[in-house]
């Protein structure tokens, strides 16, 4: 391990300010499961670390009428275990939480930080995305916001430029009649990594009967998770029906692009994502059931 400079700022203008002069050699420790065993094991020697975990107004996670904001630094510890997010609309984010790593994992690691890492497999971005959250990001004197479906560029790749910093994520309210769910199929039910994720978010009319809207996001089985968009719109319009569900179950399978690796074949990826969009949907639609 080489030696790196370290600061420690206690307001975002100065967290931004020192990153982007620290150019490419700069590296961000929110939570710190990833960056520490990267230095550890050199995989990473950054030049400069900044450490966020003293800017306490990063640390926040807020549920309101028209929707709900989550800080950079909001643990997944603490969306796994919030009562408030567990029992609102979006307690798929509280599941997936849940799904994620060790409970020492997820008592350091970020939310924020699960999406800037762009792992095909990550746990938080499949149902962050069928949500239609969007990052807050911050630069040295600009400020855009980009929908987690668009940030993605590839594993470990995003759109964000040097020294500009995600300070959180805002979702928009769901719809009456919507109800969302998470899927993670793993040897362990946490601890290890996805071989399939699935998060689906369905609209439907008052009784249930047909679907208004859909959005189906696959993680673990493409370069970064992904919409199953041709499986959407087989849903959207459609009567609720077994037939439609397993049509689209299908379409989801079709559009997935799986590899092989250590985990799993990309033939058995491709025949678990058919099995668990199918798993998805019904959840979701349950969850839609028990709050009309």
């Amino acid at each position: 391990m080489k030696d790196f400079e370290y600061f420690r700022p206690k307001t975002i203008d100065e967290a931004v300010s020192l990153y982007k002069e620290g150019g490419k050699g700069a590296r961000l420790l929110a939570g710190g499961t990833e960056l520490v065993n990267e230095i550890r094991f050199g995989k990473s020697q950054p030049d400069l670390v900044v450490d966020l975990k003293h800017i306490r107004e990063l640390d926040f996670m807020h549920l309101k009428p028209e929707g709900m904001n989550i800080g950079a630094l909001y643990r997944v510890g603490d969306a796994e275990h919030s009562k408030l997010l567990l029992e609102s609309r979006y307690n798929a984010i509280s599941h997936a939480a849940g799904t994620l790593g060790s409970p020492q994992v997820r008592n350091k690691a970020t939310i924020v930080g699960n999406v800037c890492r762009a792992s095909p497999s990550a746990d938080l971005i499949p149902p962050l995305m069928v949500l239609g959250a969007v990052a807050r990001i911050v630069g040295d004197g600009t400020e855009r916001s980009v929908p987690v479906e668009d940030m993605l560029v590839g594993p470990g790749r995003t759109v964000l430029d040097t020294g500009e910093i995600v300070t959180e994520l805002e979702i928009s309210n769901m719809p009456d009649y919507s109800g969302c769910s998470y899927y993670k199929l793993s040897p362990r039910k946490s601890l290890d990594l996805a071989v399939v994720g699935v998060a689906v978010m369905v609209r439907t009319d008052p009784r249930v009967s047909r679907c208004i809207d859909a959005r189906i996001v696959l993680g673990a089985v493409a370069p970064t998770a992904m919409r199953a968009k041709r499986a959407e719109s087989i849903l959207a319009g459609a009567h609720l029906s077994e037939h439609a569900i397993e049509e689209a179950a299908k379409a989801a399978a079709e559009e997935s692009k799986p590899v092989d690796d250590v985990r799993a074949s990309a033939w058995y990826r491709k025949r678990m994502v058919e099995v668990i969009v199918r798993r998805t949907i019904d959840l979701a639609l349950e969850q839609v059931k028990t709050r009309r």
